[in-house]
């Protein structure tokens, strides 16, 4: 499953998320982590996304767990939104209604 992050422009932000992606043992172990350049505009040099590949539920687990955590070392909620590329096993979108994740799916609605 490959997860695009987009922190609507609070690179900041961002950054802390990928930081704390990175330095979570469970989500480095299951996923492929990457910052890049916003997909839609094509721009590289500027982090405006936070790239996942995750081939498990257990890596999708893990990182619903590391949101929570993250969630509560912030004051605030950071403007996110995850949406997911390719198509899911009923599995996956079973697991995704149990996370609390800042999920956009176009056509979905998951």
């Amino acid at each position: 499953m490959e997860l695009t992050i987009n922190a609507a422009g609070d690179e900041q932000a961002l950054t802390e998320f990928y930081s704390w992606l990175r330095d979570d043992v469970d989500v480095a172990r299951s996923a492929t982590i990457n910052l890049a350049g916003s997909r839609d505009t094509g721009e590289m040099g500027v982090f405006e996304v936070i790239c996942m590949s995750i081939g498990s539920l257990t890596g999708l687990a893990n990182l619903g767990i590391a949101w929570g955590n993250f969630l509560r070392s912030r004051k605030e909620t950071p403007p996110f939104t995850i949406t997911i590329e390719g198509e899911l096993t009923a599995e996956q979108r079973a697991m995704l209604r149990n996370l609390d994740l800042p999920f956009n799916r176009p056509g979905d609605g998951e």
